[in-house]
C-alpha cells in the first residue's frame, strides 16, 4: 500500500469548511486534482460522482464511489474508472482511495487529506513510488492551500 497524506489548518470552523468540501459542484475551487466535479447519481456513502481534470498534458476522468460519509467529518471515495484523453487509464493502482477528515481545532479546523494506492504490480508500485507519490502530494499541499484561502475568506 502507498499512502500520500498531508495535513493543514484552515481559519474556520469544520461547518464552514464542509459545504466546501462535500458539494461536488464545489469541489474544484480547492481540489487542485479537478477543473470540475459533477454529481453522477445519490448522496451521502454510494454517491457517485465524476472528476475532470488532467494528469500532465492529458484530459482525466476520474469515476469516483464514496465509501464513507459522515456529515462535517468525513468523506471518502474509491476511483471506479479512469480515463485518459477519453480511453481507459493504465492500471498502475489495483485500487485508489482518497479520504478527507476534518477535525475541530480551536476555532478552526486541521484537515487531512489522504490518498492511498495499491499498486496493481511490483513494478507498477516501484513507478507510483518514484514518480506518482511526488506529483500526488503536490496536488495534496496545493489543495490544502487553496482550501484554506477558501476557508478564511467564506462568509
Amino acid at each position: 500500500m502507498i499512502e500520500v497524506v498531508r495535513e493543514g489548518r484552515v481559519d474556520a470552523s469544520p461547518d464552514r469548511v464542509w459545504p466546501l468540501v462535500d458539494d461536488p459542484a464545489r469541489m474544484a475551487e480547492w481540489f487542485s486534482f479537478a477543473d470540475r466535479m459533477e454529481l453522477l447519481e445519490g448522496s451521502g456513502a454510494g454517491r457517485r460522482q465524476r472528476l475532470h481534470g488532467h494528469w500532465g498534458a492529458k484530459r482525466s476522468e476520474v469515476d469516483q464511489l464514496v465509501t464513507a460519509y459522515e456529515p462535517g467529518r468525513l468523506l471518502a471515495w474509491r476511483h471506479e474508472a479512469e480515463r485518459l484523453d477519453g480511453k481507459p487509464a493504465p492500471r498502475y493502482a489495483r485500487s485508489t482511495d482518497f479520504t478527507v477528515t476534518l477535525e475541530p481545532a480551536g476555532a478552526g479546523t486541521l484537515v487531512r487529506l489522504a490518498s492511498r494506492q495499491e499498486p496493481a504490480s511490483p513494478l507498477r508500485g516501484l513507478v507510483i513510488r518514484m514518480f506518482g507519490s511526488r506529483e500526488v502530494a503536490g496536488h495534496l499541499d496545493r489543495s490544502l492551500a487553496r482550501l484554506a484561502e477558501l476557508g478564511a475568506t467564506r462568509p
